[in-house]
Order: C-alpha cells, then sequence, then structure tokens
C-alpha cells in the first residue's frame, strides 16, 4: 500500500470497509461494461460523527458515464472535500468520456483511494499524476488483490491482449464428466447449475464448441427469475459453420446477437444462411486439423471488446485450451454420484489428475453437496 503516511489499524480496517463497499457497486457492473473495465467507486465524508456514504457509482454500458462521474453527481454538493474509493486508478485519457481523475480533481474531492494501478498506458500513473497535481491525496492498494480481481478482464486485455478465459465444467464423484454413449448426463445440483446462471451474468460472453451445439441445443443465457437480460454475448467456434439453422442459438440470434467464429473455407452457403438469420458471423484464416485456431479465435473475440469470457463447451475445447495454456481460471463443479469404468474423462484422454504439475487447486466451497473447485495456472500474471 503506498500513500503520504504510514496507515494505523484503525485508518486501514475503514478504508477497507469503504473499498470493500465500491467493489460491491463494481461487481454489479460486471459483464456490462465491455470493452470497459467494470469500476465501482464511492465517496463519502465526516459530518462529525466519522464518515458516511454520500455518493456511489458503477461503470455504465460504453458511452455511459464512469462510476466516478455518477458518484460525484451522487454525491453533490457532498463531493466538495470528500474522500473516493476507487476499484481501479482514475482513467486520465479522452474516449467516449472525459478522464475520471479531471473530474474529481474538479469537484473538489480531497484525497483518492484507488485499489489497483490501470496497467493500461494511456492511464498507468497518468490518473495519480493528475490527481497529485490537482492537489487531491492519493492512497494506493486498498484491497489490492480484491481489485485486481474484479478487473481481471481489463488486465487480459491489456497484458495478453485477449479476453480472461474462464472454463467452468462439472465432474461426477470419481472425475468424469459424463458416460459413453449415455447422452446427457446430470452430474451437477439444481443448486450448482443456478450459480453457474448467476456467474455467467457476470461474464462478457459464454463460449461453447459446435460438439456442444449439436449434442445439447443449448440457449446460453442467464435463466434465473429476472435476469434474463443479463445474459452473456453467446459465441460459437464452429470452423465448417454448422450450426443448424433451427437450433435455439440461430432461432433466437435476433435478439441475443449470437456470434459464430468459421474458418475461413467455411462453405459460403451456410455462411450466408447463417447471416440472414441475423448471425454475426467471425471468420478465422487460421486452422488447425480442420478445426478454428483457439488462440487465434481468442484474438477475434478481443478484437470485438471482449474482456472475460466462460466457456462451457466440451471435452475437446476444453483439452484444446488447456493445451495451449489458455485458460486463466479453471472452475470444476464436482457432484456426489460416480459414473464408473464407461466415464468420459474431461479432457479427452485426460483427467483432473493432468493438472497437478501446472496449476494451483483450491476448494472454493461447498454448493449444497457438490464441492466447487478452482484451478488457476502456476505461473500467470
Amino acid at each position: 500500500m503506498s500513500g503520504h503516511k504510514a496507515l494505523n489499524a484503525k485508518e486501514r480496517a475503514e478504508h477497507e470497509r469503504f473499498m470493500a463497499a465500491a467493489l460491491s457497486y463494481g461487481i454489479r457492473a460486471k459483464g456490462r461494461t465491455w470493452p470497459n473495465p467494470p469500476v465501482g467507486a464511492i465517496l463519502t465524508k465526516d459530518f462529525g460523527d466519522g464518515p458516511v456514504i454520500v455518493g456511489q457509482g458503477a461503470t455504465l454500458p460504453p458511452g455511459g458515464s464512469h462510476a466516478e462521474v455518477l458518484a460525484i453527481k451522487d454525491a453533490g454538493e457532498h463531493a466538495k472535500g470528500a474522500t473516493a474509493y476507487v476499484t481501479l486508478e482514475p482513467c486520465a485519457h479522452y474516449g467516449r468520456t472525459g478522464p475520471c481523475a479531471r473530474a474529481l480533481v474538479a469537484a473538489g474531492v480531497s484525497r483518492v483511494v484507488y485499489g489497483t494501478a490501470d496497467p493500461n498506458p494511456a492511464v498507468a500513473g497518468r490518473g495519480k499524476k493528475i490527481l497529485e497535481e490537482g492537489g487531491v491525496e492519493v492512497l494506493i492498494g486498498v484491497l489490492e488483490k480484491e481489485c485486481r480481481e474484479a478487473v481481471r478482464g481489463h488486465i487480459s486485455r491489456i497484458l495478453n491482449e485477449r479476453p480472461f478465459v474462464q472454463l467452468k465444467m462439472a465432474v461426477s464423484k470419481d472425475g468424469y464428466i459424463g458416460k459413453r454413449g449415455a447422452g446427457q448426463v446430470a452430474i451437477s445440483s439444481p443448486l450448482s447449475r443456478q450459480l453457474v446462471h448467476a456467474m455467467r451474468a457476470q461474464m462478457d460472453a459464454i463460449v461453447v464448441g459446435i460438439g456442444t451445439v449439436l449434442e445439447d441445443d443449448p440457449e446460453l443465457s442467464v435463466r434465473l427469475p429476472g435476469m434474463a437480460h443479463r445474459s452473456p454475448q453467446p459465441v460459437v467456434f464452429d470452423s465448417q459453420a454448422r450450426i443448424p439453422l433451427s437450433s435455439k442459438l440461430v432461432q433466437n440470434a435476433e435478439s441475443n446477437s449470437l456470434w459464430v467464429v468459421i474458418g475461413d473455407n467455411a462453405p459460403d452457403h451456410r455462411v450466408s444462411a447463417l447471416e440472414r438469420e441475423g448471425v454475426t458471423v467471425i471468420v478465422n484464416d487460421c486452422l488447425r486439423n480442420g478445426k478454428v485456431c483457439l488462440d487465434k479465435a481468442l484474438d477475434a473475440l478481443y478484437m470485438h471488446g471482449l474482456s472475460q469470457i466462460m466457456v462451457e463447451g466440451g471435452a475437446e475445447l476444453a483439452h484444446g485450451l488447456l493445451q495451449q495454456d489458455l485458460v486463466d481460471e479453471l472452475l470444476i463443479f464436482q457432484g456426489t454420484s460416480t459414473v464408473g469404468s464407461d466415464g468420459l474423462l474431461p479432457f479427452g484422454f485426460e483427467g483432473l489428475e493432468s493438472l497437478q504439475d501446472g496449476y494451483n487447486k483450491q476448494m472454493l466451497r461447498h454448493v449444497g453437496e457438490d464441492l466447487l473447485w478452482r484451478y488457476t495456472p502456476k505461473e500467470r500474471f
């Protein structure tokens, strides 16, 4: 943590409490702000009995106000002399909106506490400089780990030039994703499936391969009461444009703005048919073994503005992403049932034990009787 003075335990606790509040607002914006980061901000002021929140904001969809500007407007006259808590370094450049660092100075905010520096070269350190030159006290690094986690998609866009990739799978107690020749097998509990829908609502996009579409005919939406509008951008990797026009995804293409990533040798008549149905076709000129090159496909999604995606594909897509070191986070929902000797391994010919050397494993939580495991690469930003 850096700033102008060392913090005592009481001051640190106070800053962390208000930064946690800013984080809660930023999390609400996740999945709705791409390509911008989902930032949360609050303004506090002490009227004699200790600081209280006088303004709050979360980044709006592109073209809308940033979190800091909304918090300033919410605070009104109380912004002058207030302390701002922002999850990410305030921006310093002109885009669709003006620089938030200058807005904070103009509002008369006396101190800005932000969680993590912005690696974007257009911002990095410049937001801090504008604030300090404007006479604003700056404190950096409060709940830094949590703030970086909240904007991990933005960080991946800047450092890796691709979206943050979260791979989600469900496995049985004995480590299988299904049973050979049995079609769909319910492995995770209804409670786990509800949690997955809540997680979808915080992602920019959900990605599957054509095999999953042909096998399951998924909707790739958020099916929780009152949350259909939070459904992420659906994306299908489909080198030969085989997705059926009768599939739920294509039938809803006008409303869900379906994207299909194809190879440049996909049959023209199939591509034209998809476009007539309102599908956005993204052409990838790189194929490996007849499949879309995954790294180039992620490059294309990056160019289209996505910051973080959830991949819900089957064993083949999962294996391909892991083999190319393109997975930033693997979430495994482990159910209580067993499949037995005819089980299908999660990564083609490999099981979870194949992750031991390259990934850190953490048990996140119990979801009813299921377990939710998190795997993260040992070598990553």
